[in-house]
């Protein structure tokens, strides 16, 4: 809605509010002031505040340099006016702008910030403006230049972040933590002014040997240092200012975090002077102090390495090097680089996961879908209606005693208000019956021979020594087993209570996150952005007496992927036993156990809640899906209508909600009573499948892997880590053959071929992978290095670093499926890409397995830069096979997709990046005076930080700040996926090489591949007895049994085995634009590929479309339906997007627009 007053658009929901807030009056006082110049957010009592300054409509099409210009002193006025209000604020300026790119005619609205700028009274307004506009020119330059020829249009606006700073207080010393006094590795001067900055400065310079840490002992500062214009305690700013007015020092400055661990560098000086410091900045409550750091290798040497001899440090990334040369050719990161200690293993330490959770609640909102009649500002997103929440439902699960069960329902326009205090309460109740330990029961005869036979401990497996005790629940007093006694101790009643909800992270997360920030407590979040969390636990205080309370919210489909309906369909009647519960009544219950039919976009007002009769069939259009629901899918919602005597749309809604709760219980407890059974972990301890199959994986194969603590080791393994292969090769193709109605016989007989490699990733991972005893070779022993000496299932593996020749006779020969693909960015390309191409290699890291097959077929090994050397084992095998057995015997279908998840889910474990980790915190507090363990994340002190990043405000008291890392911790084992991706593309190009190409020669084509898949164009008399007569080669278990192509069902499911996707359908067209945008056309289906776009609207998509875009470069937009949140408000929305173009830049596309070449192909120089 739009307030007319401040001129200001405001969500709905909140607009009833909206006069008594701050930023209403402060955009009326603005308004007042200046034109084009709104207040877009604003927190903390405007604390923090974020304006958006508009072009007027004849400057919407000025450059951006003239923009900033006309607007400059628009901008002065507004910091001149914030530092009326605060001694010193926190700046950055974000610039936002219309692309588009012509070759596609798409149209994209781009953003541009600054980093931020501490700003005083004093500062120099005028070079932080034209260092903002300078940022700006030269980004803008940057991305036309080199992403793809985008083109700027015309400006939208720019945002100006204001945010008050509240520098940590130098002021009197503090005493340095006695883990780091102890290094005697710094000199903390005793200082009692704000000046401790300058006389740790003084105590580098000046070294005594007596009274090191009083002032007395040094100069002053005055007579030694310029300080001119500079503000105490020193901003990043005033360190520059000082290091420029004394031009004979340098600075680095390094932090401590809440463990003691030197985190940053927080400051690093563009030139080390030969007169060089490096400070130590730490805080203690709301102060904070530097001192001098003596001797840097020996403060952090602690943390990075046990390494006795000489070593070089990078200062930068604090990173150990035992020779010079190292030290000189590694590539920093800039940041603190932390890996584990020396011998370091990864295992199954988990144990408490091994116990089912008490009390599980399922939860689910749904919401009116409003009419967004505001202006939409964005030119290519049209937002269209406003998710309006009206009803909840939640489901109290109890494992161990039924009748703790509770369903709880409630319909009103304060039901988030009620959501999150019930939930609360309910918490609160489960928590107290969860902290009410049980003595256990006395022990029968039974369990007494039990425990005393007992030599394992039942919790970790070991063997038992005098440290045996009993085990018993806590909760039953039931008596477990003997145990370990620290087995015993961590085996304890879970501390959260799992709340999910599926598809929490897109939707309903969004819906009452704002109003669990009111209550009082920490939310820990694990975030994707800014706005979107994989998951996040609030934390409630109770009894002192006790830990705090902690409420964490799981989303059930990071674990399953797939609609509530799928899932549904894919249990039998016996696994709904919370549903049956409820509905008792057998005719009741059959019709609740599918998903209901609900009107979703129909019921857009409270008004339609009264309606007494179910709404007409063409009322439940699903704009998202695209699609009206079926005439049997109306009849049942008739049906369901009638026999539970619905009286109105409300009561209907209560019944949707109601199934819907119940069965996603039902369908997350058959997972867990699966995972239990199985591999004796719950999954409600886990926030996605990748963390809970790793687990898995560990505890069932007992494996302990090394963790490299080498840099070089893992940054060459790193450098490896490429992904898989997608290209489109040859762009369209037309199959003719007896099998199909139109064959022509005077022409060559050919057929269209997809296959699919079973599992591949699981397939790979049954190989022998790394596992411990890492090194680099020594010289003499990669003199004596022989490739093709070495078995396959070596006990030792190799990893090398090598210069390959790409000969020019092998180019036509390999130019639909280079070797050793490589990430790089196209010539006029905007990204880099895996590319597979035909250029020499230089530093190329590869595994010895696919280096083989490498050179086998031509490339020439002209280098050995370096070998690392590894002991491998088949570990993963054994957890692999079983999952595979599993799946082959499983009765379900829930149970086969399941096993094929654990399976798919461990390969995304194994190049886990840390790097791409984002810090994220979720704010509630301006500061907090009560404060003294410094635990409270606060804005004032996160703000005051270095390393922010960027703010996103949700309301008055709630935000998000993001900070860049202090430091990286890298203990992941990315050798494993390493190696995994390794042997995924040796067995691809094995396949095709050694068994397509050697069979069909160039009478086959590849058309197109992606990681593990093969589309062939292949000229033969008849595909399907050559494949028959290949059988083993193959898994043919989804062709018919009457097939006319007389095949066996053979193999099923087999990893590493190839299968006609499409089970005999006999493919008639394909046609290819780029990778994930693909069509092929077949006797009874068609399958559509445009990675981005919707389902529903790929699947609209005819093959006439992609020929019109291939052959006639017709580009292809459409409005993509989506549901999107803005700070934490859902809407449905509108967006215009090119779906189809013919633009691929991962090869050289031929004037035909079919053939293509791959980069580096002698014929093609470039």
């Amino acid at each position: 809605m739009y307030c007319d007053k401040c001129k200001t658009e405001i969500p709905k929901p909140e607009f009833r509010y909206h006069k008594r807030t701050n930023i209403h009056k402060s955009n009326c006082l603005i308004k007042s002031k200046f034109e084009h110049i709104d207040i877009i957010a604003t927190a903390f009592k405007n604390r923090i505040m974020t304006y958006r300054l508009n072009p007027s409509i004849e400057d919407e099409y000025l450059l951006p340099e003239a923009f900033l210009d006309g607007k400059r002193d628009d901008v002065y006025k507004l910091i001149e006016l914030s530092l009326l209000k605060h001694t010193c604020i926190k700046v950055n300026f974000e610039l936002f702008a219309y692309f588009v790119l012509p070759k596609s005619g798409e149209q994209q609205l781009k953003s541009f910030n600054t980093k931020y700028e501490v700003i005083y009274k004093s500062t120099d307004f005028d070079q932080i403006y034209l260092n903002m506009r300078e940022t700006f020119k030269m980004k803008l330059t940057e991305f036309e230049h080199c992403e793809s020829g985008w083109s700027f249009t015309s400006l939208s606006h720019l945002e100006i972040n204001i945010n008050k700073y509240s520098p940590m207080r130098g002021g009197s010393y503090i005493e340095l933590p006695v883990v780091i006094k102890n290094t005697k590795s710094c000199i903390n001067v005793y200082n009692n002014d704000e000046y401790c900055f300058l006389w740790s400065i003084l105590a580098g310079l000046f070294p005594v040997k007596n009274n090191v840490c009083r002032t007395s002992s040094y100069p002053h500062f005055n007579s030694i240092f310029n300080i001119k214009g500079m503000s105490f305690p020193p901003s990043a700013k005033d360190i520059r200012l000082f290091e420029k007015n004394n031009s004979n020092l340098s600075i680095n400055i390094y932090g401590l975090d809440q463990h003691y661990t030197v985190t940053g560098p927080l400051y690093v000086t563009n030139f080390k002077k030969d007169k060089h410091i490096n400070l130590l900045y730490f805080e203690k409550n709301d102060r904070a102090h530097y001192c001098l750091i003596k001797d840097l290798l020996r403060l952090v040497r602690r943390q990075v390495s046990r390494h006795k001899g000489r070593m070089y440090l990078c200062e930068t990334c604090l990173q150990f090097f035992t020779s010079e040369m190292k030290f000189h050719s590694h590539a920093c990161s800039k940041i603190i680089t932390l890996l584990p200690d020396k011998n370091s293993t990864l295992q199954f330490k988990h144990f408490e996961r091994q116990q089912k959770i008490n009390f599980v609640i399922y939860a689910d909102f749904e919401s009116l879908l409003c009419n967004y009649d505001e202006e939409n500002t964005n030119k290519n997103t049209i937002k269209n209606k406003l998710h309006l929440p009206s009803c909840f439902a939640y489901y109290v699960c109890c494992s161990h005693d039924t009748s703790l069960n509770k369903f709880v329902t409630y319909t009103g326009t304060d039901c988030v208000q009620v959501f999150v205090k019930k939930l609360i309460e309910e918490t609160k109740s489960i928590h107290k019956v969860l902290i009410t330990k049980k003595a256990m029961k006395p022990m029968t005869p039974e369990q007494m021979n039990n425990y005393r036979s007992a030599s394992r401990c039942h919790i970790c497996k070991n063997l038992l020594f005098d440290d045996k005790v009993q085990d018993h629940d806590h909760i039953t007093s039931e008596y477990r087993g003997a145990a370990h006694s620290h087995c015993n101790l961590i085996y304890k009643v879970c501390p959260f209570i799992p709340v999910i909800f599926h598809n929490l992270s897109g939707y309903d997360s969004h819906i009452f996150i704002k109003e669990l920030s009111k209550y009082d407590g920490e939310i820990k979040i694990i975030p994707k952005t800014k706005e979107k969390y994989l998951s996040f636990t609030k934390i409630i205080e109770t009894d002192k007496c006790y830990k705090p309370l902690q409420i964490k919210f799981i989303d059930s489909f990071q674990f399953l992927s797939t609609s509530l309906d799928n899932l549904s369909k894919s249990l039998t009647d016996s696994d709904f036993l919370n549903l049956k519960s409820h509905f008792p009544d057998d005719k009741k219950f059959e019709l609740i156990r599918r998903k209901g039919i609900y009107p979703y976009e129909y019921i857009d007002s409270w008004q339609k809640y009264n309606e007494t009769q179910l709404p007409p069939k063409h009322c439940f259009y699903n704009s998202l899906q695209m699609k009206h629901i079926t005439d049997s899918e109306y009849e049942h919602a008739q049906t369901v209508w009638n026999y539970f005597n619905i009286s109105s749309l409300g009561e209907y809604t209560d019944l949707y909600l109601k199934s819907d709760v119940l069965l996603l219980c039902d369908i997350f407890e058959n997972f867990r009573k699966i995972c239990l059974q199985h591999y004796n972990l719950d999954p409600a301890h886990y926030v996605s499948s990748p963390g809970l199959s790793w687990d898995a994986m560990l505890l069932y194969t007992g494996v302990q892997l090394e963790l490299i603590h080498d840099l070089e080791i893992y940054k060459m393994i790193e450098k490896g880590i490429r992904g898989g292969l997608a290209q489109c090769s040859h762009r369209y193709a037309k199959a003719n053959n007896i099998y199909l109605p139109h064959f022509d016989d005077s022409r060559p007989s050919s057929y269209l071929v997809y296959l699919d490699c079973n599992n591949l990733y699981g397939y790979a991972m049954t190989k022998k992978l790394p596992i411990s005893d890492f090194k680099f070779m020594t010289s003499f022993e990669m003199a004596n290095f022989c490739l093709f000496d070495i078995p396959d299932d070596a006990e030792y593996g190799y990893i090398l670093e090598v210069d390959m020749m790409y000969p020019d006779n092998l180019h036509n020969l390999h130019k639909d499926l280079p070797f050793a693909p490589e990430k790089f960015i196209p010539i006029g390309g905007k990204t880099e890409k895996l590319i597979a191409n035909l250029y020499d290699k230089y530093n190329y890291v590869i595994h010895y397995i696919y280096l083989k097959e490498c050179i086998r077929h031509g490339l020439i090994l002209k280098k050995i830069h370096r070998i690392l050397q590894f002991k491998q084992e088949n570990f993963l095998k054994k957890y692999i096979d079983l999952n595979t057995q599993l799946r082959q015997s499983a009765k379900t279908s829930f149970e086969r997709d399941f096993f094929k998840l654990l399976n798919n889910s461990i390969f995304g474990k194994t190049i886990e990046n840390k790097r791409k980790q984002v810090d994220v915190k979720l704010v509630t507090k301006w500061n907090d005076n009560k404060n003294r363990t410094n635990k409270t994340l606060c804005a004032e002190k996160l703000i005051a930080k270095p390393n922010l990043k960027s703010i996103s405000v949700f309301s008055e008291d709630f935000l998000a700040i993001q900070l860049d890392p202090e430091k990286l911790v890298l203990d992941r084992p990315i050798y494993v996926g390493f190696a995994v991706l390794e042997y995924a593309k040796q067995h691809m190009y094995n396949f095709h090489y050694d068994f397509i190409k050697k069979k069909y020669g160039d009478n086959a084509k590849l058309c197109y591949t992606d990681t593990d898949s093969l589309l062939y164009l292949i000229h033969t008399q008849n595909f399907y007895k050559d494949l028959n007569d290949n059988i083993l080669k193959f898994d043919t278990s989804n062709f018919d049994i009457n097939n006319p192509y007389c095949i066996r069902k053979l193999n099923d499911k087999i990893p590493g085995l190839f299968k006609d996707e499409l089970g005999g359908d006999v493919i008639t067209e394909f046609i290819g634009l780029r990778a994930k945008l693909y069509c092929i056309k077949s006797l009874k289906t068609q399958i559509n590929k445009a990675k981005g776009v919707s389902r529903p609207i790929t699947k609209s998509l005819k093959i006439s479309n992609y020929k019109k875009v291939l052959f006639k470069n017709i580009t292809f937009k459409c409005k993509m339906n989506m549901i999107k949140s803005s700070k934490h408000v859902l809407y449905s929305q509108a967006v215009n997007k090119v779906i189809l173009n013919r633009i691929d830049d991962k090869r050289l596309v031929q004037p035909n627009q079919i053939d293509t070449l791959p980069w580096g192909h002698c014929d093609y120089i470039c």
